[in-house]
């Protein structure tokens, strides 16, 4: 089939600007007696921060913790001269004061039990003051983190003075540099006798600490008001096992890429381009630890590097072609066994290595297809690898691709009923997406099986048992959801399976049974030059290797229109939903995301299915109207007929904030009506309280992902399903896009995005020379 360059979507001229709102609604109080209290509790903290001891002359930072009730903008608390450090998810927010604006806090507390000014009905700062629910400190227990906690740690003074411990001590976010100086130097001065501060990290409104000292050390640290939480470092889910090898007769070395193709960067544990078929895709190669090669020792970052230069390594075996379409460049972040290095935080790690790529070999790709199996999420807030991700994505404009996180569990949690328990099992909390695949901007991938991983010889052995079949959930894949309720993982493909081994008593999959894994390249390609693999690790180089293709196509597009066309190419394979007791169409996005995407439908429109689309940036708290052509045949002609469309955003990110996005963007797909009238309606939203105004349903088209789920990501995919004739909703649609400003600082004042439009018509194969061809009038 003919195939053609996609087409631009046009937004319509006008300003819609949204109204900002700065509370929330605050419970009624008696403000005597409830300021009176306020202002108690606001003593009792500075009397307690008066008795915390100086370090080296230098006076601890006053940091409160307030319990609120109702909704406070960030901007509220600036305006007296508090800085918000972090937001918890039970609306408890930390604060950073100094004397001026303690004391601007209490002027407004003092105010708040006054008497009532003549002519007003409420006291005076009620907005903000009637939301508080108490002041108090923080104590040694609250920094705590959950990995110490479920290691049996829930006190400080259950760490032993004659043991020594590996912590990363995460330090609140000051309102100025020189401050932050001052919190690592105060941590470093309290453990100095006990310990020391192997290396620390100032990011992206995060600080990091590596600290290694003994109990009494950690009890100091813990004691500190400028520490937000000390917890074991992350250590990713790379497993040393014993690998099947594949071999294959001579094949011939391919050709290297164009000398201005796309870079694929691999963080990883390094890659070995020793390798024959690999050495001609090499970009160049770092080691984050000097005393390290650039090799791969483990083997993991090969395997990852040859999925992600090549695609599909057996059909590549095949068709014996392994011409390169891409370079690599290898960021070794991995010791010999497996581990990050003691002495750097992953934070570090990852800016360090993604920043190396990007500068030295314009890598615009990255893949890092690591995870610490110790944070499945829970809910709460990302962890600070998720969060550098994000906001990496964001500063460089790169597509970041992470893996889902693999479940390891699954023998000694079902045994043999693993075969009856799936897919429904996919859906428990312990299947949960793992750090950093909570990462709302990257792209997090999770995997489904190419086969039922049964080989010839299972055929006599009954106790062997497939788990899954072809396209479906890999056994061992994580699911969703993320952040805010988001739809994770965003995408998935081909990553293995496991089958159940009776004779064994155990879940066997592609790493030690060739049926069960995708071929990948072997680290020690002397001995073998090909492995069989299995594990989300493996699916998310696929989807590196797809992007790759399509930002050959679009060499400049931007990593949100790369995120956009991918989702909008995806599809959930039909054998989710077909499987008896499978995933409904309810459940499936959160184990399979969007689906399997296609690079073809990614970068090229055909006959029947048109792509349209835009890059843009909107000021916050405004809107933008698109219109989307209808043309007569897809009104008409009967069959089945898809409007799909996707946004995609990358707003700040803050990993202390229980709201992670800065900015939140919508959509909706309007149709039946005129551009005026949808202008006008968003006009008279600006006047009103509440979300973007909502249009009689006949007016809206009803999509598969509706807008509650939708919005709370920053990929919103949605699709719009008929087969009635919809000629008397007219020729012209719209989508209605808008933009409100969270928590984002006041120096933000636009959101970058791309937004795509797929029209498909299975019975049209006309529809883009209608979209594209010139109407002749008469004369």
């Amino acid at each position: 089939m003919p195939t053609y360059d996609h087409l631009p979507l046009k937004r319509l001229e006008g300003v819609l600007e949204r109204r900002v709102h700065g509370f929330g609604l605050a419970p009624s109080r008696e403000a005597k007696q409830h300021g009176a209290r306020i202002q108690t509790e606001i003593e009792q903290v500075v009397s307690s921060y008066g008795d915390l001891p100086a370090i080296d002359g230098i006076d601890p930072s006053l940091i409160l913790k307030v319990s609120v009730a109702g909704n406070i903008d960030e901007d509220e608390w600036r305006k007296i001269g508090l800085t918000v450090l972090s937001v918890d998810g039970d609306k408890s927010v930390v604060l950073f004061a100094d004397d001026k604006s303690l004391q601007d806090f209490r002027n407004k507390v003092e105010a708040y039990q006054g008497e009532l000014p003549l002519g007003q009905k409420a006291p005076p700062f009620a907005g903000l003051i009637a939301a508080i629910e108490s002041v108090a400190l923080l104590n040694a227990s609250d920094r705590i983190g959950p990995d110490l906690r479920a290691a049996g740690f829930a006190d400080p003074n259950d760490f032993l003075d004659t043991e020594t411990y590996l912590l990363d001590v995460e330090l609140f976010f000051p309102p100025k540099k020189e401050e932050a100086e001052i919190f690592i130097y105060r941590l470093k001065q309290a453990i100095a006798s006990r310990g020391a501060i192997l290396s620390a990290y100032t990011g992206y409104q995060i600080i990091i600490a590596r600290i290694e000292c003994t109990g009494a050390a950690v009890r100091a640290a813990l004691a500190l008001p400028e520490v937000a939480v000390a917890d074991m470092p992350p250590q990713p889910d790379v497993i040393s096992e014993s690998f099947t090898e594949i071999d294959v007769g001579d094949l011939t070395v391919g050709n290297p890429p164009a000398e201005d193709a796309i870079v694929i960067g691999i963080i990883d544990s390094g890659v070995n381009f020793g390798h024959p078929l690999l050495a001609n895709t090499e970009a160049g190669t770092i080691s984050i630890d000097p005393a390290w090669s650039v090799s791969d020792v483990v083997g993991h970052g090969t395997s990852v590097a040859s999925i992600a230069a090549f695609g599909d390594i057996a059909a590549r075996v095949s068709a014996k072609n392994f011409d390169a379409q891409f370079w690599i460049a290898s960021a070794r972040v991995l010791d010999d066994l497996g581990q990050f290095p003691k002495q750097t935080s992953v934070p570090a790690l990852m800016e360090t290595a993604i920043k190396t790529l990007h500068a030295s070999y314009g890598c615009r790709i990255f893949n890092i297809s690591l995870g610490n199996p110790k944070k499945t999420y829970n809910g709460g807030k990302p962890e600070p690898w998720a969060a550098t991700l994000d906001a990496l994505a964001r500063e460089l404009d790169v597509l970041i691709i992470v893996s889902a996180g693999n479940r390891e569990d699954l023998t000694n949690s079902f045994h043999d009923g693993i075969v009856t328990a799936y897919p429904q099992y996919l859906l428990s909390a312990a299947s949960r997406i793992i750090d950093p695949a909570t990462a709302a901007i990257a792209l997090s991938v999770g995997a489904i099986a190419q086969g039922n991983g049964l080989e010839d010889a299972d055929e006599e052995l009954a106790g062997v048992r497939p788990i899954c079949s072809t396209d479906e959930p890999s056994p061992f894949t994580r699911s969703g959801p993320g952040v805010r309720g988001m739809i994770k993982p965003d995408l998935v493909d081909f990553g293995g399976n496991a089958v159940w081994d009776g004779p064994t008593g155990t879940l066997v999959n592609g790493n030690q049974k060739e049926a069960a894994g995708i071929w990948t390249m072997h680290h020690k390609p002397v001995e073998k030059l090909f492995r069989s693999r299995s594990g989300t690790s493996f699916a998310a180089p696929n989807i590196a290797y797809k992007a790759g293709l399509l930002l050959t196509h679009f060499p400049s597009a931007s990593a949100n229109l790369l995120r956009s066309l991918l989702v909008l190419s995806a599809n959930i394979p039909r054998a989710v939903a077909i499987r008896p007791r499978g995933l409904n169409e309810k459940v499936a996005p959160m184990v399979c995301g969007y689906g399997v995407a296609d690079p073809e439908s990614a970068a090229l429109s055909d006959d029947g299915r048109v792509v349209l689309f835009a890059e843009d940036e909107l000021a916050l708290d405004h809107f933008a109207v698109f219109e989307v052509p209808i043309p007569s045949e897809f009104q008409t002609e009967k069959g089945t007929r898809e409007i799909k469309v996707a946004l995609a955003f990358d707003p700040p990110v803050r990993h202390t904030r229980a709201d992670y996005l800065g900015v939140t963007m919508g959509w909706r797909l309007v149709r039946g009506t005129d551009e005026e009238d949808v202008f006008d309606r968003y006009r008279k939203w600006t006047k009103e309280e509440g979300k973007p105004p909502e249009f009689p349903p006949r007016l809206i088209c009803p999509t598969d992902i509706g807008p509650d789920l939708r919005e709370s990501g920053t990929l919103q995919v949605g699709t719009y399903t008929g087969k009635r004739d919809i000629s008397r909703y007219g020729d012209k649609y719209y989508i209605a896009v808008w933009c409100a400003r969270r928590w984002a600082p006041p120096g933000i004042e636009k959101q970058r995005y791309a937004l795509s439009v797929q029209l498909r018509h299975e019975n049209v194969t006309t529809l883009y020379q209608s979209l594209t061809q010139p109407v002749t009038l008469r004369t």
